[in-house]
């Protein structure tokens, strides 16, 4: 055991040497539960944060440890012995465990753990495909789960430009914007809101310089989702992952609208109910996002209207720099779906505009976009990208990044 905190006191170290931003998110984060679970698609930031918890919460008195589910440790001594043994012999009161999913009985033995050291708390992380509410075992009163994001346009320019800027609720967009936009003080404002769009998601971005490598970053994450976290989760072969990846490029290269599941199943000869599974599947792996209608019913939900990346950054590192003016009112879209998706807000298609959230109607576009398709609606909005001030329904695109 001994060895697991001289490896920790390693990674803490590293850790250490690299800046470490507090996002906004992470002061929602408790431990109400004795489980709390950080699920999000790779990249993201998990890993730092649950080093940062366990640094925080006593690595150096050894009364926390990091562990990574796929540790040489697990593979001779289950979890729950691991457990056993830190509580009777050392302080530590928490665990805190990278990529839970790689560790096979996992919600057994958190259930069981849970229910046995009373005073002992387990912090894990997980991708966004694990579904505890409909785990075999019964987590759903164990644990608190917290989904984690990509960096929002906010807080990329807090982390690049060492800046405090406020969160925004929709209702200050809505209202104010045209104040809020005349109170920045922020310099080339929509070259950073470019910049974001192509590299600024993900908080690695950080450690590399030229886009390409970051482009490369973004693109190697997505392998892995693949062919690892979807493969072992789901136990997939080689050919059906080899699918799965085509359906992924399909979405991020094609123009919303222009997909389907039922165009997707006759386009690659493959039935309808599995590519809809396979959609499903990279979906809730955080790499593509679907868009209903405002209706219920069990075949909108297998039918999304539209499907989009998950953000933009994806589209900029499948297409390294060169992104076609058709391509762009699809950047401007996703960017919108993602950081409307992020802070919580319910998002569907319309006829009229783009989409809709509530009452609220939006049409995204360029600078010289027009509220022709907003006609008839006392709530509809432009939202338009290329301008740093608005007037009246024209918002600039770039605030619904301060949405969270």
């Amino acid at each position: 055991m001994e060895q697991l905190f001289e490896i920790q006191s390693l990674l803490i170290q590293e850790f250490k040497q690299g800046p470490f931003y507090d996002r906004h998110c992470f002061a929602g984060i408790t431990y109400d539960n004795r489980l709390t679970g950080i699920l999000g698609p790779r990249g993201i930031g998990k890993t730092t944060f649950l080093l940062q918890q366990t640094l925080v919460k006593g690595a150096a008195q050894k009364k926390s440890l990091y562990l990574s589910a796929d540790s040489y440790y697990l593979l001779d001594t289950p979890l729950i012995e691991l457990v056993d043994k830190l509580y009777k012999e050392s302080d530590v009161r928490l665990l805190c465990i990278d990529e839970i999913q790689k560790y096979a009985n996992w919600n057994q033995e958190l259930k069981n753990i849970s229910d046995t050291y009373k005073n002992f708390r387990v912090l894990f992380t997980g991708s966004s495909m694990i579904d505890l509410i409909k785990a075999k075992y019964d987590l759903s009163r164990r644990v608190t789960m917290h989904h984690l994001h990509g960096f929002s346009f906010r807080e990329y320019l807090e982390f690049t430009q060492n800046m405090k800027l406020s969160v925004l609720s929709l209702e200050e967009v809505i209202k104010n914007h045209e104040t809020i936009t005349q109170d920045f003080a922020i310099p080339q404002i929509l070259k950073f809101f470019n910049d974001y769009l192509r590299i600024g998601y993900y908080p690695f971005f950080s450690e590399l310089k030229l886009d390409q490598e970051k482009f490369q970053a973004v693109e190697n994450a997505v392998q892995k989702v693949i062919y690892e976290d979807i493969a072992t989760l789901y136990s997939l072969k080689t050919p059906t992952l080899l699918l799965i990846e085509k359906l992924y490029k399909y979405v991020v290269g094609s123009l919303p609208g222009e997909i389907s599941a039922y165009k997707l199943a006759s386009a690659l000869g493959k039935d309808y109910e599995s590519i809809s599974e396979y959609l499903r599947i990279l979906e809730q792996a955080g790499l593509i996002r679907f868009l209903f209608t405002d209706q219920s019913g069990k075949a909108l939900l297998r039918n999304p209207t539209k499907m989009y990346p998950d953000n933009s950054n994806l589209i900029f590192s499948a297409y390294l720099p060169q992104i076609l003016d058709g391509n762009k009112g699809k950047v401007r879209e996703t960017f919108a779906i993602n950081q409307f998706k992020n802070s919580n807000h319910e998002i569907f298609y319309t006829e009229n505009g783009d989409f809709k959230v509530g009452n609220l109607v939006f049409e995204v576009g360029g600078k010289s976009k027009t509220g022709s398709q907003l006609k008839g609606h006392q709530q509809g909005y432009i939202l338009a990208d290329g301008i740093i001030h608005g007037f009246k329904n024209k918002i600039p695109l770039y605030l619904l990044g301060f949405l969270y």
